[in-house]
């Protein structure tokens, strides 16, 4: 085997590492993404329902749908 079919070799596994690197970061961040959103929703949801002078239950329905 010489030099050039080596390099190739080399060039091609450091490719197929980084992209398997780059796949997973992109499935770690859709993840976050989905949980941060979960925990907004929750937060919103807390915030309004923690407000005791106004009655939102009678007008967003969704308060109560989740």
């Amino acid at each position: 085997m010489n030099e050039a079919e080596k390099k190739l070799r080399k060039r091609r596994r450091h490719i197929k590492q980084e992209t398997d690197i780059n796949r997973k970061h992109a499935d770690m961040m859709k993840t976050e993404s989905i949980a941060r959103d979960e925990r907004s929703h929750i937060q919103v949801k807390s915030e309004v329902m923690g407000n005791r002078q106004i009655d939102y239950k009678s007008h967003m329905k969704w308060l109560s749908a989740h």
